[in-house]
């Protein structure tokens, strides 16, 4: 965890850099990105050589995959984080000041982590090498490799979903998906990393300051109102669960089976596939990787029952026949 501490200090230094270290990079104009937010970037873009602590962090993210960096990192003046090719070489651009304030926007430490990983999760997955930018499809490979390196570096999920579940748009655009399908996609990657369910705890804990005296005015008492009792009904447990899963912030998607189109199937940010009947819940399946082509993402079950979820969220059985279907929530 020194290497997230080291980090996070850099990201405050970076932001000061100053401005004769900066050099024209290249001109937006001529460079496609996989960025984060999937924004135009107009102008020169400046980049110059980021502190020693940000590129140990990279190597800590490097070091859980296994393999070497086949990227340079650069602080720049992109609006928040990219994944770029140019004149033939790979880079991972990041602007400091957004990196800086977006642990804070989140509540989270690994939030500016988990923006790293993904920008990289392009590279080593080859978006970049088509130079047409950010596409849904490769934006969700990206999320998934986000958790699923989080999830080795010892983040919770709700840790590795933070910056998702904070800023992501809900009805997504043409270059990036929808926030539910973006939050399905980092839990599928964190659940296969064998994530952990208590975060490794930050090396760095923000004392809050301790608040200044402050002068007592006697003021005349009030003379005590009569409260007022609200009557509130006692649900259920079955209204509370019936309750929980309709507005419950937690369902990324609703599922809908032929066999049976009443039952009340849901599936969540987790990745969980469940059944909601009368007061109990079930764990039906679990969403993973697919291991057929032409399908991305696949639930299965304890007895590797499979069903294949294809681009519209159909769910196809093994032997090719629809048998449901996935309806996002926006």
């Amino acid at each position: 965890m020194k290497i997230l501490k080291a980090f996070l200090l850099s990201l405050a230094l970076c932001s000061t850099a100053g401005v004769n270290a900066q050099k024209v990079f290249a001109s937006a104009k001529y460079t496609q990105m996989c960025s984060y937010y999937g924004e135009a970037v107009t102008g020169d873009i400046h980049a110059y050589k980021p502190e020693a602590s940000a590129e140990s962090a990279v190597k800590n993210i490097m070091s859980v995959i296994g393999l070497k960096a086949n990227f340079e990192l650069r602080a720049a003046n992109v609006p928040n984080a990219a994944a770029v090719i140019l004149k033939g070489k790979r880079y991972i651009l990041y602007n400091p000041k957004f990196m800086a304030n977006i642990n804070s926007v989140t509540g989270s430490d690994w939030a500016a982590i988990s923006i790293l990983a993904h920008e990289i999760g392009h590279h080593l997955n080859g978006h970049t090498l088509d130079n047409v930018g950010s596409r849904p499809q490769t934006e969700l490979d990206a999320d998934e490799f986000s958790g699923f390196v989080l999830g080795r570096l010892g983040a919770t999920l709700a840790d590795a979903q933070a910056v998702m579940g904070t800023i992501a748009s809900i009805k997504g655009s043409h270059s990036h998906p929808p926030k539910s399908d973006r939050l399905i996609a980092i839990a599928a990657g964190w659940n296969r990393a064998g994530g952990n369910v208590v975060a490794a705890q930050p090396v760095v804990q923000i004392q809050p300051e301790k608040p200044k005296p402050v002068a007592v005015v006697e003021k005349p008492k009030e003379v005590a109102q009569p409260k007022q009792v609200l009557v509130q009904k006692n649900l259920t447990r079955e209204e509370r669960i019936q309750q929980s899963a309709q507005y419950d912030k937690n369902i990324a998607s609703d599922a809908y089976f032929r066999h049976d189109p009443k039952g009340k199937y849901y599936l969540t940010v987790k990745g969980n596939l469940v059944q909601v009947e009368k007061d109990k819940v079930y764990l039906v399946a679990r969403l993973v990787r697919s291991n057929r082509s032409g399908y991305k993402m696949m639930l299965t079950d304890n007895d590797k029952t499979n069903l294949y979820i294809d681009n519209g969220g159909a769910l196809v059985n093994e032997s090719g026949s629809t048998v449901g279907v996935l309806k996002a929530r926006r």
